[in-house]
């Protein structure tokens, strides 16, 4: 199965498709759900950090308005943490700058928890955002798959099996022999959960905060006109709350390397903050698990894990504390493996799975049309001849099926074999015998 050119996953002409509204900006230290002295703290962190500070940087840092941070401010200097060391008109370009009280006292925060970033969102704001942008009720039709797989070669009906898979919501189990694809087509099916939605850069649960946002897993949205842009959306027009990035759905994918401890809270003794476990970060998308059974924990363990989150729509994690809180399980669960089911899971939780589709072998005929797009791709010449002969020679010779990694890999080392012989790329038995020899086993 080979991809067709990549696209742009916001949306065409530029426009930007929102799964939701955006959340509104709080307008007072009470919107925000968190305790003042938890904001105190933070901006102080913020000023020990940077110095003397404008009232509009320390706004952008706690990614507040203005008028929060202001009143933020004003905790400050009535504690005699913070002063301002230079006024003006406008009450956002007043500039402030701790006192020694402030600095010794930021030391102290900063023992407690090093956390200095955009001030973190409460568990039942999360929670409301998150129901709002649901993955699970993404309308996903014959048309969008159709689109979504144009120019990918697949087995008659297997679109027609996948398809509704993706609509319910619920997870995916695919399963058949190595190199059937199944990778690439659970990578693809993620992405087919199109849309633009807001992740809090961090969560809080009492006085912990835990960090959700990563780079590494979401792909944050340049809004050119800056996040305001989105206050238009809404009547009246107000802001959009900072405190979230503005990202596409998140496709997580982990394989080999996935561990328990990866799916649990994650506290950085050095930091002194949590950082968010891998299926919480896929929360609004997709999380792919690939190469089912190969990974270093039990995939009983594993299962066992998954079974409340898959039934229920929650998860539960806890704190070092040992205190335990609900969180949303909100993403689409694709499991990929190239063995069998019930050697893995039991009938117990082989039926919490939504949909179980095996992805076997290819015909002659998928085959040949996987060829031609590789050939395309790599610029060799497609000989039918050719790839007849692959088939009936090559593979039959060896008795090895057709799996729809063969042509490409195939041909990418009849272009490696043609380049080092100093010669343009061309199929030629002589040369597709070399590559077999080296790609399979020798007879």
């Amino acid at each position: 199965m080979t991809p067709p050119a990549e696209t742009p996953a916001a949306a065409e002409n530029g426009a930007v498709h929102l799964s939701a509204l955006p959340p509104i900006a709080p307008k007072t230290i009470e919107d925000t759900g968190l305790p003042p002295g938890f904001l105190l703290e933070l901006a102080c962190k913020h000023l020990y950090f940077g110095g003397t500070m404008s009232l509009a940087v320390l706004s952008e840092r706690i990614a507040l308005p203005v008028s929060v941070t202001s009143d933020v401010a004003e905790l400050l200097k009535r504690e005699r943490l913070a002063e301002v060391k230079r006024g003006g008109d406008v009450r956002a370009s007043y500039i402030f700058a701790l006192t020694d009280l402030g600095r010794e006292r930021a030391r102290e925060f900063l023992e407690v928890s090093g956390y200095a970033g955009a001030a973190p969102v409460t568990l039942a704001c999360y929670g409301e955002v998150t129901r709002k942008q649901t993955a699970r009720k993404i309308p996903i039709t014959a048309g969008r798959m159709a689109q979504a797989f144009q120019g990918v070669v697949l087995p008659k009906g297997l679109l027609d099996r996948l398809g509704p898979a993706i609509n319910s919501g619920r997870s995916l189990f695919l399963y058949g022999p190595s190199g059937s694809g199944k990778t690439f087509l659970a990578e693809r099916l993620a992405k087919v959960l199109e849309g633009i939605i807001f992740i809090p850069r961090a969560i809080a649960v009492d006085s912990h905060v835990i960090r959700l946002f990563d780079p590494a897993c979401h792909s944050e949205i340049d809004i050119s006109q800056g996040l305001d842009t989105f206050g238009d959306i809404l009547e009246g027009g107000p802001r959009c709350d900072r405190r979230f990035a503005v990202c596409e759905r998140p496709v997580i994918v982990a394989g080999g390397e996935l561990s328990l401890s990866m799916l649990d809270l994650s506290f950085d003794s050095g930091s002194r903050f949590y950082e968010a476990p891998l299926q919480l970060k896929a929360n609004g998308g997709a999380f792919l698990i690939d190469d089912l059974g190969r990974q270093l924990v039990r995939p009983f363990d594993l299962f066992n894990r998954w079974i409340m989150p898959l039934e229920k729509g929650r998860d539960y994690l806890t704190l070092q504390t040992g205190k335990k809180f609900e969180v949303p399980f909100d993403q689409m669960i694709i499991f990929s493996t190239n063995i069998e089911p019930r050697e893995l899971a039991d009938e117990a939780f082989l039926r919490r799975l939504g949909y179980k589709i095996r992805i076997g072998h290819i015909s002659p005929p998928e085959y040949m049309a996987i060829s031609r797009q590789v050939c395309a791709r790599l610029g060799l010449e497609f000989r039918p001849a050719a790839v007849k002969y692959l088939i009936e020679e090559e593979h039959a010779k060896r008795s090895v099926p057709l799996c729809a990694c063969h042509p490409n890999d195939i041909l990418c080392r009849v272009v490696e074999i043609c380049r080092y012989r100093g010669n343009p790329p061309n199929l030629t038995g002589d040369i597709l015998g070399q590559a077999c020899r080296d790609y399979f086993t020798e007879l």
